[in-house]
C-alpha cells in the first residue's frame, strides 16, 4: 500500500502566521480584498436596484402658481422609490382661460394620476382640493376633473406646435435660496421657466393668413437630488474643499462621492405621467419633448427612460450673453440691461435667489461653469467665458 504523501513540516511559528502560509487560506484572504470600494458599491447598488419594485410615481396635489413670467401648476409627487417630495413645474397657461368641454388649442399637460379616480367615496370637492380641477379655481367657478381630462384627446394645432419644452432641475438651496454665486442653478431655473412661457409663433398656413400664436408650453421637472445628488451636508463640506483649490468635481471624488450621482428615471416616471415623450402614444399629448440643457448626460437618460428627445435646447449663462453682446458692440440699456433670447436681463446687481430675478457672475461661478465644460462634458463654448471687466 503505498504511503501518504506527506506535508513538509512548517517551522515552528504563532498559528496566524502558519494560517498565512496556507495556499488556500492566502489567496481566501486576498479575494475580498481586490475588491475596490467603487466595485463594492455598485454590486450593493445593483443588488438593491434588481430587488426593487417597478418604479411607480403618484402626483398628490396640484395647484396654480403665479410668477413674473406668467401662470404656472405646481405638482408635487410621491413615490416608492425614496422618501423625497419631488416636484412637476408644468407652464401650460391655455388650460386656465378654456372653458371645461371645448377643444383645446393645444392638448394640456395634465397628470394621470392626479386626475385618477382614488377612491369610490371621494368627492367633486376631494378633487377640487388636491388640483383635479379644470379651468380657472375661484370663488364662483369650482368644475372637477374627470380621468379623461388627462387623456390627449382631440385638438385644433397638435400636429403644427413644436414638441414642449422641458428642463430636469436638481435642487440647490444655495443657489437657490441663500443666494450663492458658486454655481448658475437659481438662474437656470428661472431662465427655464422663463423660456418655457415664451409665446409660440406658428407660420401662416397662407400669405393671406396671419401668424398663430399659442400660449408657451412645457414643465421642469425639479429633483430633490441636492449637490448632484451627494446631499447638502457633503456639498457644503465640498465647498471648503473648493476654497482650498480644488473643482467641484475633485472635491466630490475626495468626499468618496462620484462627479455626479443624480439619476433620472423619477424624472421619466413623472414626464410619462404629464404624458410628456413618453413611447406610449395612446397617453402622451407629445411624442417628443425639447430639452433646456448644457449636459448631454441628461440626454441619454432621459432617452434610456423612453423618454423621445427631439431637440437640446442650450442654456448659456446670462453673464455669459451680457460679454458676448458688448464684444460684438452692442449697448447696454440704462441700468445695466441688455436683452438676451427675447428678454431684457438686468446685471447690475448679481444674484438669481427668486424666480425673475437678475444674472449671477463671479469669479467662483466662472469656475465652476469652467469645470462643468472640460471635466463633465457640458456643452458650452468656453470662448464666451472672457470677462469683461465693465460688469464687475
Amino acid at each position: 500500500m503505498p504511503s501518504a504523501v506527506r506535508t513538509p513540516a512548517l517551522p515552528k511559528r504563532p498559528l496566524l502566521v502558519a494560517m498565512l502560509l496556507s495556499t488556500h487560506f492566502f489567496l481566501l484572504l486576498l479575494q475580498p480584498l481586490a475588491l475596490t470600494a467603487q466595485s463594492i458599491s455598485e454590486s450593493i447598488s445593483s443588488s438593491i436596484h434588481h430587488s426593487l419594485p417597478p418604479l411607480e410615481v403618484k402626483c398628490m396635489a396640484r395647484t396654480r402658481i403665479p410668477t413674473p413670467h406668467g401662470p404656472a401648476f405646481l405638482h408635487l409627487y410621491h413615490n416608492n422609490r425614496d422618501n423625497k417630495e419631488h416636484l412637476a413645474i408644468v407652464i401650460d397657461p391655455a388650460q386656465l382661460s378654456e372653458s371645461s368641454g371645448s377643444a383645446p388649442i393645444v392638448p394640456h399637460i395634465r397628470s394621470r394620476t392626479l386626475d385618477a379616480v382614488w377612491s369610490e367615496n371621494e368627492t367633486p370637492m376631494d378633487r377640487i382640493i388636491r388640483g383635479a380641477y379644470v379651468g380657472r379655481l375661484s370663488a364662483t367657478s369650482q368644475h372637477a376633473s374627470t380621468p379623461s381630462a388627462s387623456n390627449p384627446g382631440s385638438s385644433t394645432l397638435s400636429s403644427t406646435i413644436p414638441p414642449p419644452l422641458i428642463r430636469i432641475h436638481s435642487e440647490c438651496f444655495t443657489g437657490e435660496t441663500v443666494g450663492s454665486m458658486r454655481c448658475d442653478c437659481g438662474e437656470q431655473l428661472d431662465e427655464a421657466i422663463r423660456q418655457i412661457s415664451l409665446p409660440i409663433v406658428l407660420p401662416p398656413a397662407s400669405p393671406e393668413s396671419k401668424p398663430t400664436i399659442v400660449p408657451g408650453r412645457g414643465a421642469v421637472i425639479y429633483l430633490r437630488q441636492e449637490g448632484r445628488g451627494i446631499g447638502l451636508l457633503s456639498k457644503i463640506r465640498a465647498y471648503n474643499l473648493q476654497d482650498m483649490g480644488h473643482d467641484t468635481v475633485t472635491a466630490n471624488l475626495m468626499l468618496g462621492h462620484k462627479a455626479d450621482e443624480r439619476g433620472y428615471e423619477i424624472a421619466g416616471a413623472i414626464l410619462r405621467d404629464l404624458g410628456l415623450g413618453g413611447s406610449d402614444t395612446a397617453n402622451s399629448i407629445s411624442g417628443t419633448v425639447r430639452v433646456l440643457t448644457n449636459n448631454p448626460d441628461k440626454v441619454q437618460a432621459l432617452e434610456k427612460e423612453g423618454i423621445k428627445v427631439a431637440e437640446r435646447v442650450p442654456m448659456i449663462p446670462r453673464s455669459w450673453q451680457h460679454r458676448k453682446a458688448e464684444a460684438e458692440g452692442k449697448k447696454l440699456e440704462a441700468g445695466g440691461q441688455v436683452h438676451l433670447n427675447g428678454a431684457s436681463v438686468e446685471v447690475e446687481a448679481p444674484g438669481a435667489t427668486m424666480i425673475g430675478s437678475k444674472a449671477v457672475y463671479g469669479e467662483d461661478l466662472d469656475k465652476y461653469l469652467r469645470t462643468k465644460v472640460l471635466r463633465m462634458g457640458h456643452m458650452l463654448p468656453l470662448w464666451m467665458e472672457e470677462p469683461v471687466a465693465s460688469i464687475y
